[in-house]
């Protein structure tokens, strides 16, 4: 009925029928009447803008190398066209909401490219780039810096630093920053992805199954990137910054131990227990760099952090930690309008004892469960007072072929972008 028709319905089928006119009529271009649809539970403009979004959405190609079809398949339909019909009353309405639509498909589907990126193609310098892509698209809204090696070492990000020993490639630190014209606020959100370019696991080296989709390890950065692509259409009233500490996680000798103690930039200091909790180093540096250079007073970090989280709440669920319940309220709201599925954790203060060294002031490789021990890990680098959400994305930020669903295909799914905006 249409009275009980939700925001969540409607997106689930427009993936069916976008998909399905795609791939089974092969069709190009697609009418759609928005005549009479300002129903009770979201208005025309709503109604348009998801229309938009998921068109967009479920034309996605991922950025592949094929250099042709599948034996006797058919070439891809791509949808060329999208016509919306609406009132006169409400056409001003669909305009709006249709254009946003397109601006959210399509800072998703960017995200979306620079996971599915060969991991020797996007490095952290590559990375860096796509960030700087994006603040030149902003007409000067939106500024970006890329911080070298010599710059991360004078700063001191120890976890940057350590991760980054046994590449060959050079780490980047990457900050996109946007001010409302009337200049810097006191309210600053940062948005910090997790940018760990390929992740082997270091010294203690995953198994093939584990490694084989580890150019998503860097699917937080792409999304945090991707969402400040958003801005120029937002013009959001608070500053906003994101931040990627940005390298790949490779073997060599020069690769850091275990045992080793690291400094981060806090002044902290971590045992390495695995090398494979590497994510949290890193992660470590641009926390604090978020809180003391750009005096965040709100932080929303995505990372692909633990295998964990998928245990518990399998593929189509991200894990969400918080320390603020108000903030951790405003967020999974906004997930919920986004249509992403979130689903806040517990944080029961007895497993913070599981980061506890005898060597440090903390260990990388704390016990119990996976996914909360890590966002303790993470809470231990969050000042009192600034309200923070971490967003455990390690199994909605990438589709195997036996997982992917609807609009989200092989590949990467652009999980947050639309959450974060």
């Amino acid at each position: 009925q249409r009275s009980r028709l939700t925001a969540d319905g409607l997106r689930e089928v427009l993936a069916e029928a976008f998909t399905a006119a795609r791939d089974t009529v092969h069709a190009e271009h697609l009418i759609f009447p928005l005549i009479d649809v300002d129903l009770k539970s979201f208005c025309v403009e709503q109604f348009a803008q998801v229309v938009a979004e998921y068109c967009v959405l479920a034309d996605y190609e991922p950025n592949h190398s094929k250099t042709g079809p599948w034996l006797d398949e058919a070439e891809q339909t791509h949808l060329k066209s999208l016509t919306l019909i609406a009132g006169r009353n409400s056409l001003k309405a669909a305009k709006r909401g249709a254009a946003f639509g397109v601006n959210l498909g399509e800072a998703t589907c960017l995200a979306r490219n620079l996971v599915n990126e060969p991991p020797s193609k996007m490095t952290a310098r590559r990375l860096a780039k796509a960030a700087s892509e994006v603040a030149s698209n902003s007409e000067g809204i939106i500024t970006c810096r890329v911080y070298g090696k010599q710059d991360i070492r004078r700063m001191k990000m120890g976890g940057l630093l350590a991760v980054n020993k046994g590449s060959k490639e050079m780490p980047s630190f990457i900050e996109l920053s946007y001010d409302p014209a009337s200049g810097a606020t006191q309210e600053c959100l940062a948005l910090v992805g997790k940018g760990v370019t390929f992740d082997t696991g270091g010294l203690n080296i995953k198994d093939y199954t584990s490694m084989k989709d580890m150019k998503m390890d860097m699917a937080g950065a792409a999304s945090v990137i991707a969402a400040m692509s958003l801005i120029s259409a937002i013009k959001p009233r608070i500053s906003v910054r994101a931040l990627v500490a940005a390298t790949d996680n490779q073997i060599s000798a020069e690769a850091f131990l275990q045992g080793d103690i690291i400094s981060t930039m806090s002044g902290k200091t971590v045992e390495v227990g695995h090398t494979d909790a590497e994510g949290r180093l890193t992660l470590a540096d641009a926390l604090h760099y978020a809180q003391e250079q750009c005096e965040a007073t709100m932080i929303v970090d995505l990372a692909t952090l633990t295998g964990a989280v998928e245990e518990a709440l399998g593929s189509y669920v991200t894990g969400v930690f918080g320390n603020q319940e108000r903030f951790t309220r405003k967020v999974l709201k906004a997930a919920r309008l986004a249509g992403e599925t979130m689903h806040e954790l517990p944080m029961p203060a007895i497993y913070r004892e599981e980061n506890k060294s005898p060597m440090a002031d903390l260990t990388n490789d704390g016990s119990g469960p996976g996914a909360i021990t890590a966002a303790w890990f993470l809470r231990e680098f969050v000042n009192e007072g600034v309200e923070w959400i971490h967003a455990d994305i390690g199994g909605t930020a990438f589709r195997t072929n036996a997982n992917a669903h609807g609009i989200e295909p092989a590949g990467g799914t652009g999980v947050g972008v639309r959450v974060d905006r």
